[in-house]
């Protein structure tokens, strides 16, 4: 990534963009405060995108976004995972401070709730060079519908199955696929190679796999819904409201402050919950009791 003044070029973008979202108004001289640009460049910068973001520029010489939904409607819905990846691309480059920059611009374009084929999912760190000819690849198998073998590193093995979606989990690119027996599979795609069309029919998922996959958040998966009541301590429990790490998150008590969550695979929570330990409780009794034979085993593991 080319870096000026020592500052990567797509945090200045992102400040930019991030002063013109919550302002109001925006001079060029806020814009060189906050990057660090010149004066020329914060200039050349607005003459660039003023048609494309429907900048206006005031009487008193500064700028104002006029329209947000602009933003919205030019990140066409075919376009969508490229979106996605590249703003995950510049949230790995951004210090941890800036990450709710990013954020926002993912609320602003609406990228969660768009169904493309291919979905990205949020992670503070990315290795999207590492795999991007195989997205490209498998994107266009996804989109057809047609069903592919491949030679996997991890094994050394071929693998057949029929592709649905590609995520990013806990730092790492998965496919997300069909075998033959309607099992679901992920498979990480650096140890991916040699794709092709296989002689075999594509799987056709029923409506209640496919609904499993589409709202898919990690990628450990089940086929029956498991409801969990969690008990969130006051140190936490704003961070899950503004934030919600669930997809499906109900609050049903607030003293205590206890959710309710549906999960098809409890290492899928457990995944998830382990990074706020220990302010939650988990308060149903088959998922307590998966999490304490796990974290026993740790214990003997690490500690004894």
């Amino acid at each position: 990534m080319k870096k000026e003044n020592g500052e990567r070029v797509v945090e200045k973008v992102f400040k930019i963009l991030d002063l013109f979202l919550y302002n109001n108004s925006v001079t060029t001289k806020k814009i060189c405060d906050e990057t660090g640009m010149t004066i020329r460049s914060a200039q050349r910068y607005i003459q660039d995108v003023r048609d494309f973001l429907d900048i206006k520029k005031n009487d008193d010489g500064s700028y104002t976004l006029l329209s947000k939904d602009r933003l919205s409607q030019y990140i066409k819905r075919d376009d969508s995972y490229l979106t996605a990846t590249l703003l995950q691309y510049a949230k790995s480059m951004y210090p941890e401070s800036r990450h709710d920059a990013v954020e926002r611009l993912f609320n602003l374009f609406n990228i969660k709730k768009l169904e493309s084929a291919i979905q990205v999912l949020e992670s503070s760190s990315v290795d999207f060079d590492k795999v991007q000819s195989v997205i490209s690849d498998l994107s266009q198998y996804i989109n057809l519908h047609l069903k592919i073998k491949f030679m996997y590193k991890k094994d050394g093995k071929e693998k057949t199955t029929s592709p649905y979606k590609i995520i990013f989990y806990n730092g790492f690119w998965y496919l997300i696929g069909c075998k033959d027996n309607k099992q679901i599979r992920a498979y990480r795609l650096d140890y991916i190679e040699n794709i092709t069309l296989s002689d075999t029919p594509y799987v056709h998922l029923d409506e209640k796999s496919k609904y499993i996959i589409e709202n898919t958040s990690s990628i450990w998966f089940g086929t029956e819904e498991k409801e969990v009541e969690i008990v969130l301590d006051d140190d936490i429990k704003e961070y899950f409201i503004d934030r919600p790490i669930f997809k499906n998150m109900q609050i049903i008590s607030e003293d205590p402050f206890t959710i309710k969550v549906i999960v098809y695979n409890y290492m899928s929570l457990y995944m998830d919950l382990m990074p706020y330990a220990p302010y939650f409780e988990i308060k149903t009794k088959e998922a307590r009791q998966f999490f304490a034979e796990r974290l026993q085993a740790a214990y003997e593991k690490n500690m004894i």
